[in-house]
């Protein structure tokens, strides 16, 4: 026979266990899969990352990963930097301030050509993709429209 504490400890047992469930029941804690992220780009790199991907006699793979859309932007981008080049003063240069929100981090360019008063500066965006700031295929889009190159992207 049971005794009375062996009986109240047996109804607290029981009572746990139909209040949170046995232990055989409770599903194993997982870890949350982590999210890679690098540090946030300065101008310097932006600068140079936009250099890169309008470069024509870089590689052409080296060209493609600075960009969103990858091979796909490479004719357009090649169009827009054919051009820029036609225009021996035509002039470029990324601004502050840089801004990142998650994967998305932006900033301005600005365009000046000689004999003409600076251009208003254009926002210009990258995206964290893989761990790498590529152009997006908005910001492409949008200089090839200055440029009147079609863009599809």
């Amino acid at each position: 026979m049971f005794n009375r504490k062996t009986r109240a400890a047996a109804a607290a047992l029981a009572l746990t266990a139909a209040a949170f469930g046995s232990v055989a029941t409770v599903a194993p804690a997982t870890a949350a899969p982590s999210v890679v992220r690098t540090n946030a780009p300065g101008v310097g790199e932006l600068q140079s990352k936009l250099q890169l991907a309008l470069n024509t006699g870089a590689p052409r793979g080296d060209r493609a990963a600075e960009l969103e859309a990858g091979e796909a932007g490479l004719p357009v981008v090649d169009e827009l930097s054919n051009r820029m080049a036609a225009i021996p003063s035509f002039r470029y240069s990324v601004i502050g301030p840089v801004s990142t929100q998650g994967d998305l981090t932006t900033a301005q360019l600005k365009l000046a050509l000689d004999g003409y008063e600076d251009f208003p500066a254009v926002e210009v965006a990258w995206r964290q993709i893989d761990g790498t700031w590529k152009l997006t295929n908005d910001s492409l889009c949008g200089l090839a429209y200055y440029g009147s190159v079609p863009c599809s992207l």
